[in-house]
């Protein structure tokens, strides 16, 4: 069987802020066509490591290679390593004074010299794979909270990455924009071959996409588990982390 690739490895991390650590010393790896959430307790870090990953939050120690390159300590490469990593906002983040295919044409008007016949082709392409191809020449205020993380997730994969990372991805949507926004992070994964590293702790969604969960705890201030979410439910030696995946109160409430 051929070896998984990983695609980022976070290699004895420290985060925060002088007086102030998030994480200490943690390493992990994730790999290719994995659909990853970090998930965890308020403050415990979570958006901190992701805007980390992506080299907006330099760490205190500790390095993070994307596909074996640093994001921290590669000097004049970082934006190029950057610009391989696709990142949509919990808000979805898009301009407002653009059109949907405006929107996602935005980092191919930026970063390439590409013929506009090709750039629109390209936006009108991934517009199709997020199943909303009639929305192009809307405006943002015209679409639901789903189409905008839609729009958001199609920008994301415009320069052609195939790691995604998505904050709160179904943060305001009703369950079954919900489930259909996950079906689709489940369709990228299978059919073009994406790994997601999600932030979230939307247990419909973590039980229904999760390969994998990462969580990560503010009081060790460590990864607390790592694994599937049904096993962590079921078989987790942590009783936080049952309790967590079992959507369960605190016992004295």
């Amino acid at each position: 069987m051929k070896e998984r690739e990983s695609v980022i490895q976070v290699k004895n991390l420290t985060m925060g802020w002088p007086g102030k650590v998030l994480l200490d010393n943690v390493s992990f790896d994730i790999y290719d066509r994995q659909i990853v959430f970090i998930m965890g307790g308020s403050g415990c870090g979570k958006s901190t490591l992701m805007k980390t990953i992506i080299g907006l939050n330099p760490p205190l120690s500790g390095d993070i290679l994307i596909r074996g390159k640093s994001i921290i300590h590669s000097g004049n490469e970082i934006p190029n390593i950057q610009r391989s990593l696709g990142i949509m906002y919990q808000s979805g983040a898009l301009f407002g004074s653009l059109s949907v295919l405006e929107n996602v044409r935005f980092p191919l008007d930026q970063f390439t010299d590409l013929p506009m016949k090709a750039k629109n082709l390209t936006s009108l392409m991934l517009l199709n794979a997020l199943e909303m191809p009639a929305a192009a020449n809307l405006m943002p205020g015209e679409l639901s909270g789903g189409m905008i993380k839609r729009a958001g997730i199609a920008r994301a994969l415009s320069l052609g990455a195939t790691i995604l990372l998505l904050d709160e991805p179904s943060a305001g949507l009703d369950p079954i924009t919900s489930a259909n926004l996950d079906e689709t992070i489940k369709k990228l994964r299978d059919e073009l071959g994406c790994t997601f590293v999600i932030v979230s702790h939307e247990l419909q969604s973590i039980f229904r996409i999760a390969d994998r969960c990462l969580m990560l705890d503010p009081k060790t201030k460590s990864i607390i588990a790592d694994g599937n979410p049904k096993e962590l439910q079921e078989n987790s030696p942590n009783p936080w982390v049952r309790q967590f995946f079992n959507a369960e109160p605190d016992s004295e409430n």
